[in-house]
Formats: structure tokens, sequence, C-alpha cells
């Protein structure tokens, strides 16, 4: 099926520019390259729905443990509510779309500008979010306690394996793309979130995650730069996979050839003119 993947306007700042959110073409947001707007609901339905059984679970949960003060210093649970939050902002597009006749991503135009902007940042960080996560969970955090409460059990899986196939249905079967400089973003991201846990240690006396504990001397360096490290890895490993699944799209004829785009680009271009 041929999109009209219309841009937004392009922005007046500079920077907004630099990083390519104004490049933003909604309707790639609603549709796949494989399946139909309508089948692409009917996967993002389920998906969201499960995101939210777990959030709320988790909440409730830490909740019941008297643990909430210390719900939002975990990486874990900021990534998966960043995942939650870009999931039903997904599906809410997704129902808009399907009910509008000429099949247009109205909602994305007519809302505020920032709010596409923040759109696309979210996309970005659940791509490699989601990554890091589980790695860092289940190769250094994981002690393998036995005897762990299947509510606990549950819950880990959840945030810790199960939102990174829920990011990867996302990525493969929609067509948003990456924008490369948004990277320094990702970093600046982790970069504040170091500051938090160093933030919850002096007010709470205590380290979120055991490698970030700076009595560990040089060890703790290394890992504050191995894992800062690792989310660049990351990303333009998303890219490469982005590369691979429009390739992928094109050589089995569901996505335009490279001539194509260029003419649709022109054609944009014109239209903005």
């Amino acid at each position: 099926m041929q999109y009209k993947d219309e841009r937004l306007s392009p922005s007046r700042f500079a920077i907004i520019r630099w990083f390519g959110f104004d490049q933003f073409q909604p309707e790639r947001a609603v549709t796949s390259y494989w399946v139909s707007p309508t089948t692409l609901l009917l996967i993002r339905i389920p998906i969201t729905l499960y995101s939210t059984i777990v959030i709320w679970a988790n909440i409730g949960y830490t909740t019941t443990q008297g643990e909430m003060n210390n719900f939002f210093g975990y990486f874990t649970n900021l990534t998966y509510i960043g995942l939650h939050a870009y999931l039903v902002t997904a599906l809410y597009h997704s129902v808009d779309y399907l009910l509008t006749p000429e099949r247009y991503p109205r909602t994305f135009f007519i809302q505020p500008t920032v709010l596409n902007y923040l759109y696309v940042y979210l996309y970005h960080t659940i791509l490699v979010f989601n990554i890091i996560t589980p790695v860092v969970y289940w190769s250094m955090l994981n002690n393998g306690q036995a005897g762990i409460n299947p509510m606990d059990a549950w819950l880990n899986v959840s945030v810790h394996g199960v939102s990174f196939f829920l990011m990867m249905f996302e990525m493969i079967f929609s067509r948003m793309q990456m924008y490369m400089n948004i990277v320094l973003l990702i970093v600046i991201n982790v970069i504040l979130y170091m500051f938090l846990s160093w933030v919850v240690h002096a007010t709470a006396g205590w380290w979120v995650y055991p490698f970030l504990d700076w009595d560990n001397g040089p060890v703790a360096a290394g890992y504050y730069i191995g894992v800062g490290a690792a989310f660049v890895v990351v990303f333009f490993l998303q890219m490469l996979f982005h590369w691979i699944r429009v390739t992928l799209a094109r050589c089995t004829g569901c996505a335009p050839s490279k001539r194509e785009m260029v003419e649709l680009e022109k054609q944009h271009s014109k239209e903005e003119v």
C-alpha cells in the first residue's frame, strides 16, 4: 500500500531541525510494511493491555510492600513507564487513524507540535533502554534467588524480559524511523539518571544499583563508562535493525524503492514551498 507520509512542518528552531524531530512523518507511526493498519492495531491492543496490567500491578505490589518511595529511583521502572506511555499513545493514534475516513493521521497534526517531538524522542528511548535493561539485569543484577514468590518472579520477567519483546514488536511492525543525532539526547538522559542515582544515595543513603557505588573505586568508574558506552552501541545497533527492516521491505516489494522515495521527497519539498 502506498502511503502519503506527510512530514511535520519545518521547525523555525535550528536545534529541532538538527535533531531531526521535524522530519517525522506521522503516518509511519500507524502503518506497517508487513501488515494492514487494522492488523497493526490488533497487534497493539494486547501488547498495550499487557503493559497496563504490569505497570499497575507493579505499582500496587510495590505500595503494599511499603517501597513506593523508592519506585521512581529505579531505571527499570522509569524505562517501563516510558514503554507503556509510548504503547498507549501509539494505540490512541492507531484507533483514530482507522476511524478517519480518508485514513489521515490527523491526531498528530492537530496536537501541539511539541507532543510529536516527544513521541519521536520516546520512540528512541524505548528502542535503546529496553535492550540495556534486560541485559544489565540478567548479566549483573540477577542473583538467581531460590524461593522467590510468584508475584516478584512475574514482575521481574515482565519488566526485565517481556518488555524487550513488546519493544521489538513495535520496531518490527511500525514504519517509524530513527534520527542519528538523537543519540546525544540518549546520552544526556543516561547522565541525568546517574545524577538521580547520586541524589538518591545522598538523601536515602543507598545505591539504586550496586555497580554505581563509588566506594568500588576505579571499578565503579569502569562500570559508568562501560554502561554509558553500551547505550550508544545499542542505539546504532537499532539503527542497523531499522535499515535491515527497510531493506527487506524493499526487496519484498512492501516498501517503495530508493528512486520512488527520492521522487516522494521532491514532491513533499514542492508542497512545502
